[in-house]
């Protein structure tokens, strides 16, 4: 199971003791707490499902489908939780940009598709380079090298409309310059979090297979 379903059992149910079993707070907060983490394994086996049944669709149906839900599931969310009102997320503000980003085959096909068909020029020599880096390795990098091929010199995503889940569903509430990896901890960084994005983002790359997005796209280019 992918580790953001780790995380989510930590979150939920990690470091309650229950020293004392007679005690009524203890047993009602333990109840809680595994009531919580049901709903959310709920959430991951139904996406789980969802996607196997879809594994032999045509990728382009699947990547445009799974991004229209994850832009639902975001923006009900942002609508019924507090703090999305704060997240500062625009046009330009490129720091996560330059991260190591993991994408499924499906959206990489989607990716090389708008790269064929818009007739963009993408660096291939650097996208060569970032296919020899791991996700432990990215950001051993030349500064140069780190930045994703799409984007562009103004900051902006030049293929917003297909930018892959990973990049859809991070949010931040804080300074984007505190996104700068170079010049902060990761720790200053505040995210808005929606777990069923991170549970679907999880449960996809679970069922379709997770690389980094310079050697899936170089795969996927490269694929007649």
């Amino acid at each position: 199971m992918r580790r953001i379903w780790r995380v989510c059992r930590g979150s939920v149910a990690g470091g309650i003791p229950v020293s004392d079993e007679n005690s009524r707070a203890s047993a009602n907060r333990a109840a809680r707490n595994e009531k919580k983490e049901a709903y959310l394994r709920a959430i991951y086996d139904r996406y789980t499902a969802e996607f196997r049944a879809a594994e032999n669709q045509d990728a382009l149906t699947i990547a445009r489908s799974t991004h229209s839900t994850m832009d639902t599931v975001l923006q009900a969310d942002r609508a019924k939780n507090p703090g999305s009102e704060n997240i500062r997320c625009g046009k330009s503000c490129s720091h996560c940009c330059r991260e190591a980003v993991e994408i499924w085959p499906q959206e990489a096909a989607l990716l090389a598709g708008v790269v064929r068909e818009t007739g963009m020029v993408l660096d291939m020599a650097r996208l060569e380079r970032q296919s020899a880096y791991t996700v432990d390795t990215w950001r051993q990098q030349p500064p140069a090298d780190k930045a994703c091929l799409f984007l562009g010199s103004d900051g902006a995503c030049t293929v917003y409309e297909s930018r892959p889940n990973a990049c859809r569903k991070l949010l931040v509430v804080t300074d984007p310059a505190l996104c700068d990896a170079e010049k902060s901890k990761p720790d200053s960084v505040g995210r808005w979090f929606s777990w069923e994005a991170e549970l679907m983002e999880s449960a996809a790359l679970e069922v379709f297979g997770a690389a980094l997005m310079p050697a899936a796209l170089l795969a996927a280019l490269s694929a007649k």
